[in-house]
């Protein structure tokens, strides 16, 4: 399994535009491969991290080559956003202690 993180700042009158794009799906669900995604707000640190969780690099890279993919980052107004640009970076699953339950409450506000 690996994990894409991808950290952005985010201008404080855009966060919660930011959100919710990222609560819109876009097919990212249905793509195979595909096991999640979570997005970390900063409390005490520098931007907004997402991150996506796939089988395989090669699902990953399909998701990424997708008409799907380009639906969901049509929007450049989003990218324009970002206070310095974005950070992806690509990590393997060296070990992993979830439980069935997920770990992370999640707000609703």
């Amino acid at each position: 399994m690996i994990v894409v993180s991808n950290r952005v700042t985010i201008p404080d009158v855009r966060v919660e535009t930011f959100e919710e794009r990222l609560r819109t799906g876009y097919g990212i669900e249905d793509r195979p491969g595909f096991h999640g995604m979570t997005v970390l707000a900063p409390v005490d640190a520098e931007g907004h991290i997402t991150m996506t969780f796939w089988e395989t690099r090669e699902d990953y890279e399909a998701w990424r080559e997708s008409t799907a993919f380009e639906s969901a980052h049509q929007d450049a107004s989003a990218e324009r956003a970002f206070k310095n640009g974005n950070e992806v970076e690509i990590h393997e699953v060296a070990v992993d202690r979830t439980t069935t339950k997920s770990p992370v409450p999640v707000s609703e506000e």
